[in-house]
């Protein structure tokens, strides 16, 4: 067997091919998938609601950071970032009291790759700005795969976050405490897992086995 039989080829797939319609099918499958994008960023994510009114407006997805209980913002597209999103999300950030914004989209635009850099160099914590790229794609007739790719972020963001998750051990509220007794709990139990960190999330992430 030679090694051009061993692997396949990873190509894109166009989004809609996954997602025909930005509303009605990415939104609700984002908003079922939280964790994905969480392993992406890096900070805990849970659902709150999709199509959130601000006015006349209707932001795609909140969503809580149950570290800090702060809101996420979560904007979504199938098509490349456009200054209409741009606009939205300023003006949901103004009325959602939102703390950190994820704007996903198949490609962004390099005018507003400096605006989310300009956000994040010129406000202060908790404030935080992200662009994440989303793709899909497939070896031969596998599983489409969705892909998300942080491409703009805060500064030292992976340092803050170490040091979040440091001050917050101490503090967990009676439900965060709650979740993490439980994670121990079910670790010890099922030791086929391994020993993943105790939680005070909702969800965790374990090994497939």
């Amino acid at each position: 067997m030679t090694s051009e039989t061993l692997f396949g080829t990873l190509v894109d797939v166009p989004l809609r091919e996954a997602w025909a319609h930005e509303a009605h099918r990415f939104t609700p499958w984002l908003a079922a998938n939280l964790d994905r994008l969480s392993q992406a960023i890096g900070i805990p994510l849970e659902l709150t609601g999709t199509e959130a009114r601000v006015g006349t407006f209707s932001a795609d997805i909140l969503a809580r950071n149950p570290a800090d209980d702060s809101v996420v913002l979560i904007e979504n597209q199938l098509e490349g970032s456009d200054h209409t999103h741009l606009c939205q999300i300023m003006t949901y950030l103004a009325g959602l009291e939102t703390h950190t914004m994820i704007w996903v989209a198949p490609n962004f635009r390099d005018e507003h790759l400096s605006a989310i850099r300009w956000l994040n160099e010129h406000t202060v914590d908790p404030f935080a700005f992200f662009a994440v790229r989303v793709r899909v794609v497939k070896v031969g007739e596998s599983p489409l795969a969705p892909l998300f790719e942080v491409v703009e972020r805060p500064n030292n963001w992976d340092r803050q976050v170490a040091q979040q998750k440091r001050e917050v051990e101490g503090h967990l509220s009676d439900l965060g405490q709650h979740r993490r007794e439980f994670w121990t709990h079910f670790c010890s139990r099922h030791p086929v897992y391994g020993k993943p960190a105790a939680t005070s999330s909702m969800w965790a992430t374990l090994p497939v086995v």
